[in-house]
């Protein structure tokens, strides 16, 4: 840049010149080098071996996040079969074949949770509900 000028002012000739130079290959070397492809794939991979894989602030998938809360819960019971909680399927043998197994006693907690899923899903419905009456009401449903 020219020295007459200060540093915010340019004129056209001094952008003519920087052209120039940048066209002809003599204005010098680059400030800023963006990195190749494979210097930024072998940077990832080195990231990613030193964190591990997961860095500390992604979030963790809902896959694991599951396994981990499922790792969390206490052991209760030694019982050989698993729980078929969720897996009515299972349960329900054809007449005639396996012998009938007690029900299980069901805990406090369990109990306080399905309560809680079944007055969650109440409320959506409720809420849908008042949701669609309030629209009709102002005229926004269908007529």
């Amino acid at each position: 840049m020219s020295s007459e000028h200060g540093e915010g002012t340019h004129t056209p000739d001094d952008f003519d010149r920087q052209l120039r130079d940048l066209y002809s290959g003599s204005a010098g070397a680059a400030r800023f080098r963006e990195p190749s492809a494979a210097e930024r794939a072998k940077r990832a991979s080195r990231r990613r071996r030193q964190t591990g894989g997961q860095s500390r602030r992604q979030p963790m998938s809902w896959g694991k996040t599951r396994r981990a809360r499922k790792l969390l819960r206490p052991v209760t019971s030694g019982d050989p079969e698993p729980s078929t909680r969720g897996r009515s399927w299972r349960r329900l043998a054809p007449f005639g074949r396996g012998r009938p197994r007690p029900r299980r006693p069901v805990s406090p907690g369990e109990r306080r949770r399905r309560l809680r899923s079944v007055a969650k899903g109440t409320g959506i419905v409720v809420g849908f509900l008042a949701l669609l009456f309030l629209m009709h009401m102002l005229g926004l449903g269908p007529q």
